[in-house]
């Protein structure tokens, strides 16, 4: 396993890719992101600023690389364009 400091190596980013790339994966990423903050707006305690932290560092690892302000923005766009699932009533 590496160090945080250290960037994942291409088998790792793969292995990231692997499990969110899962239609599941793809629900608990969404998510991870906004429970983390990097897809909504909270206030900046420290506890606030270490998730999205962490978050924007997941972001990183599946892209393979430094993300920008620029690439979050283009994620989120897609990420909101995506159509609505129905609700369907608990069951």
């Amino acid at each position: 396993m590496n160090r945080l400091d250290l960037f994942p190596t291409n088998t790792l980013i793969g292995q990231y890719r692997n499990v969110f790339s899962s239609r599941n994966g793809l629900d608990v990423l969404e998510h991870v992101l906004f429970d983390t903050g990097v897809l909504q707006v909270t206030d900046d305690t420290p506890e606030n600023l270490a998730l999205r932290k962490y978050g924007l560092r997941l972001l990183e690892i599946l892209g393979g690389g430094e993300i920008s302000d620029g690439t979050v923005k283009d994620f989120t766009k897609k990420l909101m364009k995506q159509p609505l699932k129905k609700e369907t009533p608990d069951e």
